[in-house]
């Protein structure tokens, strides 16, 4: 009988022990909270402003660059002509040659610049916001008694198969924003 008591013993032991060690995990959409986030939101808003700028810059110098193209083309049909003294034509001829050239590769000098710009603005978006996240994540978890949290989201490659109940993307959506709005 004491071998069958020290046996329980035991086994409770070990069900205690296992117990104490076991950890209480949940998963993030870390996707879904970013886009779920106010200030994310806004700042995109101004992002699409920045980019609609630009692609309205760039249209500025595609026409410019049009009305050039189209005064060669009326100065090659002059040049056609035996009629007309050429001497003259071909150095204004020569000039806006020079001048479309200048204006393309401003427009492609711009191009590259806008898209640098806007690239590092989205970059930047995810750094600035990334402390929000990180800080509504650890607020919910701490709340939750979690004591690890998966990035769930399909762009990643970590977590393929998460049951609703360990889910708590919704949560950190809503104290993401809240916070937000107590820091405004």
């Amino acid at each position: 009988m004491s071998h069958y008591i020290r046996l329980l013993i035991t086994f409770a032991f070990l069900g205690l022990n296992t117990i104490s060690y076991s950890q209480k995990v949940a998963v993030v959409d870390i996707q879904k909270v970013f886009d779920g986030y106010q200030k994310v939101k806004e700042a995109r808003e101004r992002l699409d402003g920045s980019k609609k700028i630009a692609m309205e810059e760039l249209e500025i110098y595609r026409d410019e660059l049009g009305k050039i193209v189209n005064e060669l083309k009326d100065m090659e049909a002059k040049l056609k002509n035996p009629n007309i003294e050429s001497t003259a034509l071909k150095v204004k001829y020569q000039a806006k040659v020079k001048e479309a050239k200048e204006k393309q590769d401003d427009m492609v000098a711009y191009d590259k610049r806008a898209k640098a710009t806007i690239a590092q603005r989205q970059r930047n978006l995810l750094v600035e916001h990334l402390a929000d996240i990180r800080s509504a994540v650890q607020k919910v978890s701490g709340a939750k008694g979690f004591d690890i949290v998966l990035n769930s989201s399909e762009s990643q490659l970590g977590v393929f198969y998460a049951g609703d109940k360990f889910d708590v993307t919704e949560e950190v959506i809503v104290t993401l924003n809240a916070l937000g709005k107590k820091k405004q």
